[in-house]
């Protein structure tokens, strides 16, 4: 009696071509579109900065799984009308301007930073239902899983 094997190879590149599968990384061309969105954004909504004592920056990151381009902005220093800390947080989409993360803190009490938790510390993933977070830490790694967009 004869044994006959067969192989099967399926790579993830032939699921993508019958569309069985999505890219895993996004192109050059999506990332680069992305940071271009990202930085017309990121201009038109904080080119004011510095004013009210903050420094902002900010992070692109394009989810080829989602097809979202989203922006981590994040703001911090002391406020000019009242000399408080503060450190601010948010994740929108660049394109269509949805929030989906926000974070502020503000030591308004003259504490030491650990004792004072945020204000607002809220992560909406798409499809999911709204999580609030106590600490910093805590945001940086719901974003980072949620968005990929951890500093």
């Amino acid at each position: 009696m004869k044994h006959i094997c067969i192989s099967i190879f399926v790579s993830a590149t032939t699921l993508a071509a019958f569309g069985q599968a999505k890219p895993r990384q996004a192109t050059l061309a999506q990332q680069k579109m992305c940071a271009d969105q990202a930085r017309r954004m990121f201009n038109e909504s904080y080119s004011a900065h510095g004013k009210d004592g903050l420094s902002y920056d900010y992070t692109s990151h394009y989810d080829s799984q989602q097809n979202i381009c989203y922006i981590l902005v994040h703001g911090s220093g002391v406020l000019k009308d009242s000399g408080h800390p503060v450190v601010t947080n948010i994740v929108f989409d660049a394109f269509e301007g949805r929030t989906y993360a926000a974070y502020s803190w503000i030591n308004s009490q003259s504490k030491k930073y650990w004792e004072v938790t945020p204000i607002e510390c809220r992560v909406l993933p798409r499809g999911q239902e709204a999580m609030n977070c106590k600490s910093s830490d805590e945001f940086e790694a719901l974003i980072d899983k949620y968005f990929g967009i951890g500093r």
